[in-house]
């Protein structure tokens, strides 16, 4: 089995994910559905459950960010300016 992957690796992949599909013509917002939609559909009910208390318990954070945008530094890590990431 693979190294476990750092949580930091996890997130600067995710969003460069989401500039991907953001450079294609899609707002954030839109980004996010895409991929929670392929995500819901491939995990269990069991896992979107997990989910679900994230986002209830962490989408504030989220929400209230003030993202590092537009300063595609690749050797920078990705991330918010006064809130930390969730827990993954």
């Amino acid at each position: 089995m693979a190294a476990k992957l750092s949580s930091d690796i996890i997130v600067d992949v995710i969003e460069a994910t989401i500039r991907v599909l953001v450079d294609t013509g899609l707002t954030r917002d839109e980004a996010l559905q895409v991929m929670l939609s392929q995500i819901a559909v491939q995990v269990s009910p069991d896992v979107m459950t997990i989910a679900t208390q994230l986002t209830e318990k962490y989408h504030h954070d989220f929400d209230q960010a003030k993202w590092h945008t537009d300063k595609r530094k690749q050797d920078q890590p990705v991330g918010s300016a006064e809130f930390a990431f969730g827990p993954l």
